[in-house]
């Protein structure tokens, strides 16, 4: 076996790890934490399984209030009035904790989940999600983790004054340095506001009202979770909260459609796709579960389980409006990912442990300096690729990490699924297995460990191992390519944008300046859009003058496809036609809330 040749390397790290090597505590705060709590009556959504319409279909009628049907502009939202989001190497809170508490390593749920996704695929060999129950429709459709989830990972690991190091997303080599996922990640922050919020609340937020907000509301600071394993000292933020919840604690995620998703630089045409359905291939909230499961919920998982959080609220929009809520548990998540909440537990530890060794044979290699690592397990094979290079030294190195999987110590040279222990089961004993209805005869309990070797790969030259790192890059910029959209409706959108502001010049003045300055950059300019500055120049002149203009850091590196693809130009077509049919509705809207009296 390639991992038994590669333990026999000198230089190699070998050892044998099973989830009970890996204990995680909860750690203590430094200071109380304020946790939000949903607003709206959107609190029934937690204890009501399924999907919760905004707008009843059938009826018109709202189960919640009309008010959080519409959604803000992404760049009316000031978000320079929320706590700023600190990484962990710049988190005073976090590295004063994990000195405390002598961890070597530490780390937030955003630098962290990412690793812990790839150390997932190489434990369980690329066992895929288990998607039962859907539609018909979708027994064409791709399974396992989407192309998005399998992308290699990068990261910063920065070295501290006294010795620890502190895990930061590598963004810049992510394949994110045009921010092009702008739109969705700003609306995030935005809409967890928002479902938290009296709208009169949140009002305060928008870029021409946030020069109310007093001081306690800019200076209010992020509720965090700390938790701890033997050597890793883990961050998650904690979006609200419910006493009635078995774990208190939930995490709060806002759904964009899949035209959105798929067709980012096209937002503004791709918002006026609907969800009209329950279930179906399109228009339908079974779409975005499904493509949620492929290409979320192992990040979700591990973040809610980072945060000893009960599950996620989900609320699923077009950047324009809202079309209804979900609450997924951690049990859900569990059995559509892992089979069982059980394997879910061990693979969680098993992550964890793993990552702990391949950050020990990092720093081992280049002791005393900060480091890059990127990292992928490539889809299909039981291997890890990591390359490591030293900050200060410019250093390079590649660590190959194998293993053999072992369930109730047989041996897996398969993806790792439990349910294979027992031979053909029907989908009635699978059924029961994952609710646990049934215990099968003969089995004490279920284990899994792995035997695993991390060796350098000696046999490679820096040249090599440089090129290696070109194809992880080259990967990494995948989303780099976008397809031209329809600039016009672009154009109207930023100009709404600057008439709104101009009500208030020192608004507009401002927004420019964090337009130009990467503050809110923006999606990247297509071809033929105008620049906020041409817009702002055409419309208040004297303001545009009174902001220096940024010098030009070079062409974006974005590629812009000029022809849409077949997916794509079904997901237009639903957009034009799905608002029409939403400005109809709109038209004759009563705006009618259900009476609960």
């Amino acid at each position: 076996m390639v991992r038994l040749e590669q333990s026999h390397d000198s230089d190699a790290k070998a050892g044998r790890l099973s989830p009970n090597d890996v204990l995680i505590e909860t750690v203590e705060p430094l200071r109380e934490m304020q946790i939000a709590s949903l607003a709206h009556g959107l609190d029934r959504v937690l204890f009501n399984t399924g999907i919760h319409w905004l707008r009843d279909k059938n009826s018109g009628i709202y189960n919640f209030d009309p008010r959080i049907r519409n959604v803000l502009d992404v760049d009316l939202f000031d978000y320079g009035a929320l706590p700023p989001y600190l990484t962990s190497s710049r988190d005073p809170e976090l590295l004063k904790i994990t000195e405390k508490e002598k961890k070597k390593y530490c780390g937030s749920t955003s630098s962290m989940t990412g690793l812990l996704s790839h150390c997932y695929y190489l434990l369980s060999r690329w066992k895929e999600p288990e998607l039962k129950g859907f539609s018909a429709s979708f027994g064409d459709m791709s399974t396992g983790f989407s192309e998005g989830a399998k992308l290699p990972v990068s990261i910063c690991l920065t070295r501290q004054p006294t010795g620890f190091y502190a895990i930061d997303a590598d963004k810049v080599t992510d394949g994110d340095i045009d921010n092009n996922n702008y739109v969705l990640t700003s609306l995030g922050k935005s809409l967890e506001k928002f479902l938290t919020a009296a709208p009169d609340e949140y009002a305060k937020y928008e870029r021409v009202n946030s020069w109310k907000l007093d001081k306690e509301a800019r200076e209010r600071k992020e509720a965090y979770h700390y938790a701890k394993t033997s050597k890793l000292l883990m961050r998650s933020q904690l979006d609200c909260q419910d006493l009635r919840l078995p774990r208190k604690t939930f995490d709060l995620k806002t759904r964009a459609v899949v035209s959105v998703r798929h067709d980012r630089a096209n937002y503004v045409e791709a918002g006026g796709y609907q969800i009209d359905h329950v279930n179906g291939l399109w228009e339908s909230f079974e779409r975005e579960y499904w493509d949620m499961a492929r290409a979320a919920f192992l990040k979700y998982n591990f973040q809610a389980r980072i945060g000893h959080m009960d599950g996620i609220f989900v609320a699923y929009h077009n950047t324009a409006q809202i079309f209804g809520f979900q609450y997924i548990s951690l049990d859900e998540m569990n059995k559509a990912l892992f089979g069982s909440t059980e394997m879910g537990d061990m693979a969680y530890r098993l992550c964890l442990g793993l990552l702990e060794q391949i950050l020990d044979k990092a720093t081992e290699t280049f002791p005393d300096e900060s480091l890059h690592i990127s990292l992928e397990t490539r889809f299909g094979t039981g291997t890890m690729h990591v390359i490591v290079q030293g900050a200060e030294s410019k250093k390079i190195t590649q660590l190959d990490v194998s293993m053999d999987r072992y369930l109730n110590d047989a041996l897996v040279r398969g993806p790792v699924d439990a349910t294979a222990l027992y031979g053909p089961l029907s989908e009635a004993q699978l059924e029961d297995m994952r609710c646990g209805r049934t215990k099968l005869p003969g089995k004490k309990g279920l284990s899994w460990h792995v035997e695993y070797a991390i060796a350098p790969r000696h046999d490679l030259t820096e040249d090599q191992i440089r090129k290696h790192l070109g194809e992880i890059r080259r990967r990494q910029q995948a989303l780099q390519v976008m397809c031209q959209p329809n600039v016009d409706l672009l154009n109207a959108r930023e100009e709404h944008r600057v008439n709104v502001l101009a009500k208030r010049s020192k608004s507009l003045g401002r927004f420019l300046h964090e337009r130009e300055n990467g503050i809110a950059v923006g999606m990247p300019l297509a071809p033929g859009q105008l620049s906020t500055r041409e817009l702002v120049k055409k419309k208040a002149p004297s303001v545009a003058n009174s902001i220096p203009q940024p010098p030009n850091h070079g062409d974006q590196q974005i590629k812009w496809q000029r022809m849409p693809d077949v997916t794509t130009r079904k997901l237009r077509d639903l957009s034009r036609h799905g608002r029409e049919r939403a400005e109809a509705r709109e038209a004759n809207d009563p705006l009618k809330l259900y009476d609960t009296t």
